[in-house]
């Protein structure tokens, strides 16, 4: 089991992500990995305040990217 914390400048969150597996311990070790889960962080608790319809406009940007990451791999394997 891996770990991170992560907070924001203003101190307004901290949150601590545990993860498992080889695959999800190099994503938490990527040098990018606060600021891209600094941004996840931000985005859900912004469209949660925001109410509707931001909560699910910020589920269907996520799953728009799910998507392009997927076909991305996909493509790259046939190539």
């Amino acid at each position: 089991m891996a770990s991170r914390m992560v907070a924001d400048a203003a101190g307004l969150f901290t949150i601590e992500i545990q993860v498992a597996g080889p695959v999800l311990r190099a994503a938490l070790e990527h040098a990018r990995a606060d600021d891209l889960l600094h941004c996840a962080v931000i985005t859900a608790l912004s469209a949660l305040a925001q109410e509707e319809p931001w909560p699910e406009r910020a589920l269907d940007a996520l799953a728009e990217l799910m998507l392009a990451m997927r076909n991305a791999v996909v493509t790259a394997r046939l190539c």
